[in-house]
């Protein structure tokens, strides 16, 4: 196994572990809603934060790449 598809597997499991990680903690919402009934943490952001979260973790991986190329 080449050393480009090792790190593309090792990144997909990791996204999907981190993606399962933060699903789970959003869907426990009536566990962590305030006294007022209104979620609170993960449970309260909405899409478009989740999107938002999305494209600045690309950002983040894409800065990586560029100081990798440059050693």
């Amino acid at each position: 196994m080449t050393y480009r598809t090792k790190s593309v597997l090792i990144g997909l499991t990791a996204g999907a572990i981190l993606g399962a990680a933060f699903a789970w903690v959003a869907s426990d919402g009536e566990e962590g809603a305030n006294e007022h009934g209104q979620p609170v943490g993960l449970a309260a952001l909405g899409p478009g934060d989740y999107f938002q979260l999305g494209i600045s973790i690309l950002t983040l991986a894409r800065q990586f790449s560029s100081m990798l190329k440059r050693q």
